[in-house]
């Protein structure tokens, strides 16, 4: 077993409030009867007990994009754990989200992570997640990969102690995953955590400067939560899309009386102790989401929940019938999502490509003589009520989120955007390694 500040990372549980009730979540999605949200003042105490861990401080949840307080929770760790590493801001419009994180997301050097399954929070929150979080693990379900029966306890399959605790001590998921801290307190291991959090236990450790730094011989007051996971065991996946757990017949008698989605949906199964052979090693998938060159398999080609939701149409010279709103509505800002503003003929073909390209809320993207696009939910527009549509709006935005396009590149990098991914890339590569080396030297 591993002390949480030998790890890589360390998890803030906010919700566990999920789209998805996939197979043996490591939160038990499905199996609660009701999701918590974690208070505002239990996250600040939470980001500020990590100040000195040298790790990444990770957003969790369930979908974390659902706790209602989100805006608030990530400006916090913004202002609290600050970045030195460039973030992975979409500067120009992609059709292949996942070759775009595939260049940019690994680990070292970075302090801020989130675990997002690119849902419809992911959408809204789009700006602030790009500013914040350099490192994302990003899991939108679209393509099959298996989750290993968890709530299975060792007795039940007849491992005895000498056995156990060797398996457990080498548990793959503490010595890989993470600790972390839910509403309840801080806990040595995110399974243990979760389990507290399902079975109503007697909650985590204090959530002071000091908890990250304990030792496994330290952890005998939690270590009891062991005895009911069976992920340091040789049991069958499930692939997780089928949203069905594996479990013990005495864990279903505790489960039936959470009565939980799965337990009222009947989805869940019933392991056969008499199946359970040691010998037969669980085929762990190559996939984890701690790989250094991000998790390949995880992340679709393009996801539909972050193309744009809504496109508005302007023309400021002449009329047409595919104008959407007026110039009055423009200026006005009477619009709920995109608008591209054509300056003298309408490209219904160019409409067509920003329907399957993700863009960047928070940016004002130039198409030279074509026009330009924007999103009223931009971070520049926080505080405006109304612009005036001249060559001073984009002074609106900040430097930084400005980007000039052509309109045949929308969904292609031309050569000198992909030198500056490359670039970039080869930036956070060193940073991260200087910053790797700075932590080993002190």
């Amino acid at each position: 077993m591993r002390s949480p500040q030998k790890m890589k990372i360390i998890q803030i549980d906010i919700t566990n409030a999920c789209t998805f009730n996939c197979s043996n979540c490591t939160r038990f999605c499905g199996q609660h009867k009701a999701p918590f949200f974690m208070d505002f003042e239990t996250f600040k105490k939470a980001v500020d007990s990590l100040k000195d861990f040298k790790g990444i401080v990770g957003i969790i949840g369930g979908e974390p994009t659902l706790h209602p307080e989100f805006d608030k929770f990530i400006k916090y760790l913004a202002e609290h754990r600050p970045e030195y590493r460039k973030k992975t801001s979409i500067k120009y419009p992609v059709n292949s989200l996942k070759a775009y994180f595939e260049k940019l997301k690994y680990m070292n050097g970075a302090r801020c992570g989130l675990f997002s399954s690119f849902g419809e929070g992911y959408y809204k929150h789009f700006e602030l997640i790009q500013d914040t979080f350099p490192y994302q693990s990003l899991n939108d379900h679209s393509n099959i990969n298996t989750h290993q029966g968890i709530l299975i306890p060792r007795k039940e399959i007849g491992i005895n102690d000498e056995e156990w605790l060797k398996k457990r001590d080498k548990c793959w998921i503490q010595n890989l995953w993470s600790a972390t801290i839910t509403p309840k307190g801080a806990f040595y291991c995110e399974i243990a955590g979760s389990m507290d959090m399902l079975f109503n236990g007697e909650g985590g450790w204090e959530i002071d400067n000091n908890w990250w730094k304990k030792e496994p011989s330290e952890f005998n007051d939690q270590i009891h939560w062991c005895e009911n996971c069976a992920l340091a065991l040789d049991v069958p996946s499930i692939p997780a899309t089928e949203q069905t757990d594996l479990i013990s017949a005495e864990m279903e008698k505790r489960l039936l009386e959470i009565n939980g989605w799965k337990m009222r949906e009947k989805k869940y199964k019933i392991f056969d102790a008499k199946t359970y052979n040691s010998k037969d090693k669980h085929k762990y998938s190559p996939i984890w989401y701690l790989q250094e060159n991000g998790d390949n398999g995880r992340v679709s080609l393009i996801n539909a929940n972050l193309t744009p939701k809504h496109i508005d149409i302007v023309l400021l010279n002449g009329k047409s019938e595919h104008t959407t709103i007026s110039e009055e509505q423009l200026q006005n800002l009477d619009f709920k999502d995109f608008v591209i503003v054509f300056y003298n003929k309408i490209d219904l073909e160019l409409v067509e490509k920003m329907k399957k390209c993700v863009f960047n809320p928070g940016f004002f993207y130039d198409l030279g003589k074509v026009g330009v696009i924007f999103n009223s939910r931009a971070k520049a527009l926080e505080n405006v009520d109304n612009i005036k549509f001249d060559k001073n709006l984009k002074n609106l935005w900040p430097k930084q989120k400005y980007s000039k396009i052509s309109p045949k590149t929308i969904g292609k990098l031309n050569l000198s955007q992909k030198l500056n991914l490359h670039m970039i890339t080869l930036f956070n590569r060193i940073n991260g390694l200087c910053v790797k080396f700075m932590h080993n030297f002190n």
